[in-house]
């Protein structure tokens, strides 16, 4: 799994005019969903991340201010090693 790979479908919801089906279904890149939380009245927003392996899905959602790719990174080091381990 090459987490860079974006297929074909992913990238047509990026650049298509049609954005129903990415409020319905969300984002997917590569195949993991990235997610940031709604903020009301100004309240903290948090990035959250969500891949898939096999077996399990790995949610992380970062502290307050805490960059999303670095919620990716870990996400994406959690579902390999679960991955390794036939998960």
């Amino acid at each position: 799994n090459n987490p860079w790979f974006l297929p074909p479908a992913e990238v047509g919801v990026l650049v298509g005019k049609d954005r129903s089906s990415f409020y319905v279904n969300g984002l997917t890149l590569g195949g993991h969903m990235d997610l940031r939380t709604k903020s009301t009245s100004g309240a903290l927003t948090f990035n959250v991340t969500v891949t898939k392996t096999d077996k399990t899905l790995v949610l992380l959602m970062g502290k307050e201010g805490v960059h999303g790719g670095l919620i990716n990174k870990k996400c994406y080091e959690m579902a390999s090693h679960l991955r390794r381990a036939q998960y």
